[in-house]
């Protein structure tokens, strides 16, 4: 038997969308620590029970607006690991000030905060991971992986470097560094002989 169709309004997606912008927005200028909701729904001029009827509650809500970086990442299936790695890393490769505060700030209240660490990692890690396993297994069927290795933690190879780029040496996040990590790093892992 189906469940019976939700009162009231439904859901508005532009709506969702600039609720989970304007989360950015001030996670970058007050971390974690200091975004509330309220903070949130002033900022757009909404009322707190707006955010609540979306989300329990603050760590969901940041979950959700952090996984606005990658909404777009697609499986790319060019033919060619390296370009595919590439396009799947291409979200990083974007000058984002407001990105990289954001990350700087989360890593952080993650670091204190398992539950925050565990709800982000499934709005974020887990589907970038998927991404780079589907990269890796259309290369395998293609002939290039030929290495066995562990996906799993050369998936985090990326963003680990990323992280240590924001927060540690303030440098660009850009497309040299993304080559530079795709063709030392990742792709030798995956293609040094069996």
């Amino acid at each position: 038997m189906a469940s019976p169709p939700k009162s009231g309004r439904p859901r508005d997606a532009d709506r969702e969308r600039q609720l989970l912008v304007a989360t950015l927005d001030l996670l970058a200028e007050v971390g974690y620590d200091r975004l509330t909701i309220e903070a949130v729904a002033s900022h757009c001029g909404a009322g707190k029970t707006t955010l609540y009827r979306r989300w329990p509650g603050k760590t969901e809500l940041v979950a959700d607006a952090v996984a606005l970086f990658h909404a777009d990442a697609a499986v790319p299936d060019t033919g060619d690991l390296r370009t595919d790695l590439l396009m799947s890393a291409s979200t990083w490769h974007t000058a984002d000030t407001r990105r990289d505060a954001v990350v700087a700030g989360l890593l952080t209240a993650m670091a204190r905060d398992p539950e925050l660490r565990e709800t982000v990692r499934a709005a974020v890690a887990d589907p970038g991971n998927a991404v780079f396993d589907q990269v890796v297994a259309q290369a395998r069927a293609r002939g290039e992986v030929t290495a066995e290795v562990d996906t799993e933690v050369l998936a985090c190879v990326l963003p680990a470097m990323v992280f240590h780029q924001i927060t540690v040496r303030s440098g660009p996040v850009d497309r040299t560094l993304m080559e530079t990590i795709v063709d030392q790093v990742i792709r030798p892992a995956l293609t040094r002989p069996a």
